[in-house]
């Protein structure tokens, strides 16, 4: 199955890429596979309500898609993001520079984030839709006084970045990915995301929900079959977390250092 060819529309300023792709997506001025982008975002957003710095000079894209009867699970595509900003990265950098994956769609670039990723679905007069918000450090890399340092290509090392030029191969390496994906299923991005995955045999903290009383610790396993992260814990049990926060090692980080995306 294809992934379908996408319409850019390109602004200078925006609160949100996200927000405008449901503004049309309300207004019902908006196709399928559209990707919305600006220059900066005056109001950038992440997971859990915070907020994404948008500066000029980074990249924020937001490609909309109208899920057809028989796709995969469509949290799926939160994975898809994560490969296409790697691709990203690994294109535009050298390769003695680690790029790797935190499940499930944080972009390592020397061990600092390089992207944040804000899925948002909903259903307009019975068609559902969803939109794949991607904001990615291109040459700044705003200081968040989070867990994880913040990254940007042009500080390791890439060459000749150019934010036009970025809007286009990240829609590339997005309809490639989406494709495997419509194609192969959670096999398929359980495979691919696999072969990113940092921490694997690592210790790891796994942080579910804001009380740290809640945190799951043990040892990064590695995927299930249905894409989550499989923790063994010190008595040996397996716990399967389908959503979270995940942090290498201990002690466990306190809530309000949580890295946004």
């Amino acid at each position: 199955m294809n992934a379908p060819s996408p319409s850019i529309i390109d602004l200078d300023t925006v609160d949100s890429t996200n927000l405008e792709a449901r503004r049309r997506i309300a207004d019902g001025r908006i196709a399928d596979g559209t990707i919305v982008t600006a220059r900066e975002q005056t109001g950038g957003r992440a997971r859990r309500g915070r907020s994404w710095t948008s500066p000029k000079g980074n990249l924020y894209w937001t490609r909309v898609a109208f899920p057809q009867p028989g796709w995969p699970p469509v949290w799926g595509l939160s994975m898809v993001c994560g490969l296409a900003v790697l691709d990203l990265a690994r294109a535009a950098l050298p390769a003695d520079v680690p790029v790797a994956l935190k499940w499930p769609n944080d972009v390592l670039v020397a061990g600092g984030k390089l992207a944040g990723i804000l899925l948002e679905s909903g259903d307009g007069d019975g068609r559902p839709w969803v939109i794949c918000g991607i904001g990615v450090n291109l040459v700044f890399s705003p200081p968040t006084g989070q867990l994880y340092a913040a990254a940007d290509l042009l500080s390791q090392g890439a060459v000749e970045i150019d934010r036009d030029r970025a809007v286009h191969d990240l829609a590339g390496h997005f309809d490639r990915r989406l494709s495997a994906y419509l194609d192969g299923g959670l096999p398929a991005i359980r495979a691919a995301v696999m072969e990113h995955l940092a921490g694997i045999g690592g210790p790891i903290i796994a942080r579910i929900t804001d009380d740290p009383a809640d945190d799951v610790t043990g040892t990064l396993r590695g995927l299930d079959d249905q894409c989550r992260a499989e923790i063994v814990t010190a008595d040996g049990t397996v716990r399967a977390i389908s959503a979270g926060d995940l942090f290498f090692g201990a002690p466990s980080p306190s809530p309000d250092r949580q890295q946004p995306g």
